[in-house]
């Protein structure tokens, strides 16, 4: 009797994980649990249609119905996307967190202008060079969207110059392993190696603003503790 009790209990419970199974299953893939709206942040209204592509997530679909790693790493292959995250927030909305990269630089290949990010990345075509980003000169290798620009280093520098003294570089160029810069209506700057870039562009701004309206041809800060201006 004891076996058979044991025997009717095992039952009995494969019987209700069976049932509790196919209710979720019913919940899941039912209208109640419909993707009713997909919202994107980080990027501007114009971006929303390109992300909502990629990720590949329709209104109407089951919101359990998708991986969400999946739909991330399909925007994380859009060129100009550093990092995604999809998110379920239940019971409806589908939420995709963007961080975009940010031009630093642009360069010309074949007559079209191409901005650059600070990891050498070609992130998208411009109909024209865009305003306050420099020029990058010396680049020896221009790759299509999506691909890097060889060296890396000058992108790298035109992002560790900062926004600010970026806005006021007409051209970084990179030539014989030495970085310099023009600054619009002002004086060159001299970098020399790209190491220390950005502890290099702070002495910049800082000769820059103490020199004010000072007519001078060039800023040397090769060597940061001992600035040198001509």
């Amino acid at each position: 009797m004891t076996v058979t009790r044991k025997r009717r209990a095992a039952r009995w419970s494969v019987l209700g994980v069976v049932v509790v199974a196919g209710v979720a299953a019913g919940v899941a893939f039912s209208p109640i649990l419909d993707v009713e709206s997909v919202e994107v942040v980080g990027v501007p209204p114009e971006r929303v249609p390109a992300v909502e592509r990629a990720a590949g997530i329709d209104v109407g679909e089951p919101i359990l119905g998708f991986l969400p790693g999946r739909a991330a790493a399909r925007v994380r292959s859009l060129p100009w996307v550093a990092d995604a995250a999809v998110v379920r927030d239940l019971p409806g909305t589908v939420r995709i967190e963007v961080v975009a990269r940010v031009a630093v630089g642009w360069v010309e290949a074949g007559g079209r202008v191409l901005l650059v990010d600070d990891e050498g990345r070609v992130i998208e075509k411009a109909s024209a060079a865009p305003r306050g980003v420099p020029r990058l000169s010396g680049v020896a290798d221009v790759a299509p969207v999506g691909g890097e620009i060889r060296p890396r280093a000058v992108a790298a520098a035109a992002g560790a110059l900062g926004a600010e003294l970026r806005l006021r570089i007409g051209d970084l160029a990179y030539s014989d392993g030495a970085l310099t810069a023009q600054v619009a209506f002002g004086p060159q700057l001299r970098f020399g190696s790209p190491e220390r870039i950005a502890l290099k562009a702070r002495v910049a701004a800082a000769v820059l603003a103490a020199l004010g309206t000072r007519p001078v041809t060039y800023v040397d800060v090769s060597v940061p503790a001992a600035p040198v201006s001509g």
